[in-house]
């Protein structure tokens, strides 16, 4: 039950990733492609918390637990294009999945490259 804790921050946002989906955007977008954009970065931000569970949470392979990370963010980015298909004023594409996954590997390369950063300055610190 301890390592649930580091899935909160994952959980969370897309909580509110949920709930964002649920309004009616009633906006017209001044770039073609804008929603893209968002869907990148929010989905970015998913895979680095799914990132942040899984890396802490389980002692796996970085290649095994990037796999881990992206194979559960992708089910979380089709359900949220699936939910959309209820929602009034709001469609569903394809393009936004594929959107979400290269948000969600962005956010495991951020999160990968961030903690080898972290874990060289320690060791750095360390030796000094």
């Amino acid at each position: 039950m301890k390592k649930a804790r580091y899935f909160i921050p994952a959980g969370l946002f897309y909580l509110l990733i949920f709930t964002l989906s649920s309004r009616n955007l009633d906006i017209d977008l001044p770039v073609r492609g804008l929603d893209k954009v968002a869907h990148f970065i929010e989905f970015s931000c998913q895979g680095f918390f799914l990132s942040l569970g899984y890396f802490n949470a389980f002692r796996f392979s970085p290649a095994l637990t990037s796999v881990l990370v992206f194979f559960t963010g992708l089910p979380l980015g089709l359900l949220d294009e699936y939910h959309q298909l209820f929602v009034p004023g709001r469609t569903s594409a394809v393009g936004d999945v594929i959107a979400d996954s290269a948000g969600i590997v962005w956010g495991i390369l951020v999160y990968v490259y961030l903690s080898k950063r972290i874990r060289g300055r320690r060791r750095k610190e360390g030796a000094d």
